[in-house]
């Protein structure tokens, strides 16, 4: 009976889902887009695959709703995880950008792999193309006739059936191999209109017709150009408009014939000025953080493509920036450990209240959310590695992590990602991997860790263990403040009426305005560690007492402002 209860649950989700999705695409037919993405939403977290998709789209491109790259990523990973080849392409383009989650040319060229594998036209185009140029995987004459050849139909085998046509809105981009000029796509009313996902391609924007580039591509033998980066270094800092490269050029035979292509943040450059003699040029900047991509092109084909992340000097009158990691996991695979009922409940709130602080004083807010599936080890290395390549040291990072935690022998502390085994913690995220990600992260860097034995991870005189991990952090970071949900290994209470862990309870309630002070303008980190002491331990009849620490003994600061 229980088995026949959840089945009919589930089929009554999906159909739910099926039914918002095509209240939503009529929406969108009609032109009402920012009621469309409402609807796409609802229907995405009900986990219809396609509304994943297309809400996806909707941040990425800004149509309906406010442009944000982190949640596009987000979604198209949903949606790619179910199968859905579109999100899987649009995703590898992320990754090939940078756009919402850091840049990795592996796992573009997996998930453009894995989309045309799934027999999505534009994805075995797109895949032939790299093979015929050397984008991405090395030059092979045979992949680009088979990936050409199975976009044609010219395969035997019987192919699978294809993913039906999507809607498209009025914002189109459209992404190809390097070497054309961008071009707009004249708007078509939205009624006529099909939806577009971005086509992958290393670089540039702009408006292609991807079938004929697959066609006439060719497999020139001769050997593509080597292009480095020498000056200056990755992570730099700049406060000009302008920076110099100098570069290192091999164009094997091929010198009069190649030019060097820009861009900034995956856009192309207009123009750019080269001083091909000194090996330089030119680049104008933006007044924020920054990726530059360079690959080298001519006859014998393209470079690698190479990139360069500038950090800009802030000034004490910008804004910053607020970039927050909210992971929950109550469920492990794994039947050794416990599942908890409200972690996931837990990160889902922190992110909804911190998303609140846009403008209180920061000028963008920008959180990655990872629930049960989606915080695997590989998912929380990932989401560091995003803080750190987006931050610049104006900005403030917070890590919130609600979940399960383990002590070994040594009392050294581990955090419990998805997929972990709790009888191999060294495959799971240590405090070590904490502390050697968290000293690359620029700016301010706040830690919330409601876990069993979070005391483990800052408590400096339970162990030497832990002393060392304390005194590791004091030299690697600084500018990090560390909140643990309890200096014991009590765990944090789960109650009905409330439904969170005790610590993320008060810290929730304390970004609503609980732990506001009169005549203060804003929330401080000392007046956050005093009311989360006070109402922790109110809240669990003081059995549990959670923890600060200031390793490198900072100043106090305001985690955000009130609203006058």
């Amino acid at each position: 009976m229980f088995l026949i209860t959840t089945c009919i649950g589930a089929t009554a989700i999906a159909d739910n889902g099926e039914q918002l999705l095509h209240r939503a695409d009529s929406l969108y037919r009609m032109g009402n887009f920012e009621k469309a993405v409402e609807v796409y939403l609802q229907s995405a977290e009900a986990g219809n695959a396609e509304a994943q998709f297309d809400i996806g789209y909707a941040y990425y491109t800004g149509e309906g709703t406010q442009r944000d790259y982190t949640s596009a990523a987000m979604w198209f990973k949903r949606s790619a995880k179910q199968n859905f080849a579109k999100a899987q392409y649009n995703l590898a383009y992320c990754y090939m950008n940078g756009r919402g989650v850091p840049r990795d040319y592996d796992k573009a060229y997996n998930l453009l792999l894995k989309s045309a594998e799934n027999n999505y036209k534009r994805a075995q185009l797109t895949l032939a193309d790299c093979y015929a140029r050397g984008v991405l995987v090395e030059k092979n004459e045979d992949e680009y006739n088979k990936w050409k050849d199975k976009a044609e139909g010219k395969n035997t085998e019987q192919a699978p059936k294809q993913q039906k046509e999507t809607l498209k809105g009025d914002f189109d981009i459209q992404v190809d191999m390097p070497g054309e000029k961008p071009k707009e796509q004249p708007k078509d009313t939205a009624q006529t209109q099909q939806k577009q996902n971005v086509i992958l391609g290393p670089n540039e924007l702009k408006k292609a017709n991807t079938t004929a580039t697959a066609q006439t591509a060719t497999t020139p033998t001769a050997t593509a150009p080597i292009l480095r980066i020498l000056y200056p270094e990755d992570q730099s800092i700049f406060h000009t408009d302008q920076v110099k490269l100098k570069y290192q050029l091999l164009t094997n035979g091929c010198t009069d014939s190649t030019r060097i292509v820009v861009m900034v943040d995956g856009q192309r450059l207009p123009t750019t000025r080269a001083v091909r003699a000194a090996n330089t040029i030119d680049v104008d900047l933006p007044r924020h953080d920054c990726t530059i991509m360079m690959y080298a092109q001519n006859s014998c084909g393209n470079s690698e493509p190479v990139s360069l992340r500038l950090i800009r000097e802030t000034s004490q009158f910008e804004l910053p920036k607020l970039f927050v990691v909210a992971i929950g996991v109550g469920d492990y695979n794994d039947p050794k450990l416990p599942k908890l009922k409200f972690t996931c409940k837990d990160a889902q709130d922190f992110a909804k209240v911190v998303a609140t602080k846009k403008g209180l004083p920061y000028e963008d807010v920008q959180v990655k959310l990872l629930c049960d599936s989606e915080a695997t080890r590989a998912d929380i290395f990932e989401a560091m590695e995003w803080l750190k390549q987006e931050s610049s040291p104006n900005d403030v990072c917070i890590f919130f992590y609600a979940g399960h935690g383990l002590r070994d022998e040594k009392d050294r502390f581990f955090f419990i990602p998805y997929g972990c085994n709790s009888d191999k913690l060294y495959d799971c995220f240590s405090a070590t991997d904490f502390r050697n990600e968290a000293e690359d992260i620029n700016g301010k860097l706040i830690a919330f860790v409601d876990a069993c034995y979070s005391g483990a991870l800052f408590e400096g005189t339970r162990s030497a263990a832990t002393s060392h991990f304390v005194e590791q952090l004091k030299r690697a970071k600084n500018g990090m403040l560390l909140y643990a949900s309890s200096s014991s290994d009590t765990k944090s209470r789960e109650d009905e009426s409330w439904g969170n862990g005790a610590f993320t309870k008060a810290l929730v309630e304390s970004f609503n305005g609980a732990a506001r002070e009169e005549q203060s303008e804003g929330l401080s980190t000392q007046e956050l560690e005093h009311f989360l002491y006070k109402e922790v331990r109110k809240i669990t009849d003081f059995k549990q007492t959670p923890i600060f620490i200031n390793p490198n003994g900072i100043e106090h600061f305001n985690i955000f402002n009130y609203e006058k």
